[in-house]
């Protein structure tokens, strides 16, 4: 924008005279504002509070909203019993400066000392002792609603939406970060350099110490991993298909079996239906195995049967 505005007031005034509009051109240095972007990218903790603010918007908003309505229904009472003191008149003589007092003295704490003195003080006035006490007993319950229960119910869920959203993000940066470790770690495996990983090139990483050591950081048992991978062949070689896998893949099953990994819902039905895979494929090749041996007892039988009508004959 330091460039092309600079042409653009150049051409203009070398223009003999013309004179058109520059405010609209001058909204360009606006375009400054990006750099905030990088000083985002810079520092993750400026952006872990934007998204925090972005995530607990719907509960700032309700919390918002649910003063609001506390702070109408305070002003309806005490605008029917202070609208006609002249004394506070400045203060609760319409229901819009009620309501503005209460937020700005009661809510957010601006003067409420001054307030609780003119209310005391209307006894000095003429008016009833039980009026000025009552209403500083309304003004007080306002405040233990609004200012210290849901201000600080919204300091708390803010605490916790940010604390989350930290997690959240910490995680995504330590699994971007594992990524690039893991695939690292899959190109050296792939031997023949076509992008999959057969059986025969995982076994190997038991071999390759840079491996291990990226194992060992994720948490990650080879012996688990060999096994967990074994599921993904025995697909291939059910449907006939060559026993490899993709990197991407292999490196989801990685992060799934990484240590430092919370138990989700999802891993427990996942680990519902592998086992129900399993035991199906065991059950099948039990079935087949006992038609095999079904099948040689009954040719056994038949050959012995052969064989003693045979003596039998010669007998």
């Amino acid at each position: 924008e330091t460039w092309i505005l600079t042409l653009v007031l150049a051409m203009i005034g070398a223009g003999g005279g013309v004179s058109l509009p520059t405010g609209p051109l001058r909204l360009l240095r606006l375009l400054r504002l990006s750099r905030l972007v990088r000083l985002l990218r810079a520092l993750p903790e400026l952006l872990t509070l934007v998204n925090g603010m972005r995530v607990a918007m719907r509960s700032v908003s309700s919390s918002l909203i649910l003063i609001v309505l506390i702070n109408y229904v305070f002003a309806i009472v005490m605008y029917m019993f202070l609208s006609e003191a002249k004394e506070l008149e400045r203060n609760f003589g319409t229901l819009g400066n009620t309501m503005w007092t209460l937020g700005l003295d009661g809510t957010f704490m601006d003067s409420t000392r001054a307030l609780l003195d003119s209310l005391k003080e209307l006894e000095m006035h003429g008016y009833d002792w039980t009026l000025g006490w009552s209403m500083v007993c309304v003004f007080v319950i306002y405040i233990l609603l609004t200012n210290v229960t849901v201000m600080n119910m919204l300091i708390g869920v803010l605490c916790e939406v940010v604390s989350a959203v930290k997690v959240a993000d910490d995680e995504k940066i330590a699994i971007d970060f594992m990524k690039q470790h893991l695939r690292g770690m899959l190109i050296q495996l792939d031997e023949d350099e076509n992008g999959q990983i057969g059986k025969d090139e995982l076994a190997k990483i038991t071999e390759r110490p840079a491996a291990l050591a990226v194992l060992e950081e994720l948490e990650v048992n080879p012996a688990d991993l060999l096994e967990v991978a074994e599921q993904l062949y025995e697909e291939d070689a059910a449907a006939g298909r060559v026993q490899e896998v993709t990197r991407e893949q292999l490196m989801e099953v990685i992060l799934k079996v990484r240590g430092n990994r919370e138990v989700s819902m999802h891993d427990l039905i996942e680990a519902r239906c592998d086992i129900r895979r399993l035991v199906n494929r065991r059950s099948n090749e039990i079935t087949k195995m006992v038609k095999k041996m079904s099948h040689g007892l009954d040719a056994i039988f038949a050959h012995c049967a052969l064989q003693s009508k045979n003596h039998l004959h010669q007998g």
